[in-house]
């Protein structure tokens, strides 16, 4: 005899309800609101906006409001993953791990060649002093040391009590395998804090009563809406936000939680850039001064054509061939020596490659300083986009920034950004209506030092 039907409430898993919302979502075309999850679930309602949550999280998303203050979850009709890794970026990762590992051994091989010559330049010295023995102590003037020479490629010189320690004045600030390093791979990179700009948004939002609009990420990222809407359903999942519409239909991620604060007031603010400050510079070839790299390459060039003109002639005189003979003294030095000019050569080509994408993104960046300016209010070409980059960056980010072209009463063709207007608007009025008290984090009622 079959059970009795029951509207009880039945155990489910967050696994579980994500799996079933996830076949509800397949059958709507990737897009619902929270009653179609219910209904098409089954799960009570705080069952299924957890799962909603956890979905938001796992899946590229979006959230739409409809006129009527409805929100309408919107996820890849792929299903894509937020952390799946395209065919592109792993393409990129493998370059980035092959390049790291030819820079190590490259590098090695560079000063594997420098104690080679570090060598030589002791049996010279053994030389000098043997062929200097026989004039006994005439030379009492023979107080050089000839040794420094050696040490000082390594960073050091001679101390005034004896012995040597690191130059500090006057002889080069690094030693001469590092110039040779920066010369074939670029200046070291400074450590980058791969949480800088949740670290800068977090700042705006607490500084913002809590509360952002697509708008805002527009602004300190530079992104067009479609990006600025998915990272902020990103941001309110790792960060416990939650949207609210407001009567104009703008949808306002609000952070309350993040608010709260037992930092006295008077700190200072930190740092938040806006797009239009993150513009991005071609970084140097090297980090040497130039003549310092006229130096290397004279050396690297004598040093490439050596086994073309000087080798066969020092060959010419040898009784017997030397064991390794042509690796030594000719394929080695022409493969280590056309490395040391290809290597820069090629960063170079990639910059070159690079440097278009650069204008194009810092072009878009002016111009949504010039927009921003103008709160989305139609404005001439001549007065966003003065520049020819910039009037290209207007034509191509028109539609992802929410524009349009309208015509004034004189005929002049005017751009306008009423999205913009918009959230601006709604964005200032949801923070003015902003409780102080949600910075309170409340009366300490226990305390370790008590």
């Amino acid at each position: 005899m079959g059970a009795e039907p029951t509207f009880a409430a039945k155990p489910y898993s967050e696994r579980d309800a994500r799996r079933v919302l996830l076949e509800a979502l397949k059958g709507q075309g990737g897009q619902l609101t929270k009653a179609d999850a219910v209904a098409k679930s089954g799960l009570p309602v705080p069952v299924a906006e957890e799962a909603l949550a956890g979905l938001l999280k796992e899946f590229r998303s979006h959230l739409a409001a409809t006129e009527s203050g409805e929100l309408i979850y919107q996820f890849d009709p792929a299903f894509a993953r937020r952390d799946a890794v395209s065919l592109r970026e792993r393409l990129a990762k493998l370059g980035n791990a092959l390049w790291r590992g030819f820079s190590f051994l490259f590098k090695i091989s560079i000063v594997t060649t420098l104690v080679v010559y570090f060598v030589a330049f002791v049996v010279m010295l053994i030389a000098v002093l043997f062929a200097r023995r026989s004039s006994d102590d005439r030379d009492s003037g023979g107080d050089i040391d000839f040794t420094w020479p050696l040490f000082w490629m390594w960073g050091w010189g001679p101390g005034s009590a004896g012995g040597f320690t690191r130059r500090r004045r006057r002889l080069p600030d690094k030693p001469l395998y590092k110039k040779v390093f920066e010369f074939v791979f670029g200046p070291p990179k400074p450590p980058v804090d791969p949480l800088a700009d949740e670290k800068e948004v977090l700042a705006h939002i607490r500084h913002k009563n809590g509360r952002i609009a697509a708008v805002d990420l527009v602004m300190l990222m530079g992104w067009d809406f479609a990006r600025a809407e998915e990272e902020a359903t990103r941001l309110l999942v790792n960060y416990g936000g939650e949207p609210e519409v407001t009567d104009d239909g703008v949808v306002v991620y609000v952070f309350k939680d993040m608010r709260k604060t037992a930092v006295q007031s008077g700190q200072p603010e930190p740092m938040v850039r806006r797009a239009w400050e993150r513009l991005e510079s071609r970084p140097p070839l090297t980090g040497n001064r130039t003549g310092t790299n006229v130096v290397i390459s004279l050396f690297n060039g004598f040093n490439l054509l050596a086994p073309l003109w000087i080798v066969p002639a020092f060959e010419a005189g040898l009784s017997a061939p030397i064991p390794g003979q042509e690796f030594l003294l000719h394929d080695y030095p022409l493969a280590f020596s056309g490395l040391l000019f290809a290597v820069p050569l090629g960063r170079w080509l990639v910059e070159q490659a690079r440097e278009p994408g650069r204008r194009r993104r810092n072009a878009r960046r002016r111009l949504l300083q010039a927009v921003l300016a103008q709160q989305g209010r139609a404005a001439s070409a001549e007065e966003l986009a003065p520049e020819p980059t910039t009037a290209q960056a207007l034509s191509q980010s028109l539609v992802a920034l929410g524009g349009d072209v309208v015509t004034d009463d004189s005929g002049q063709v005017r751009y306008t950004f009423p999205r913009i207007g918009e959230e601006l608007a709604a964005i200032e009025k949801a923070r003015a209506q902003a409780s102080g008290r949600e910075q309170d984090p409340g009366a300490i009622v226990f305390s370790s030092r008590d």
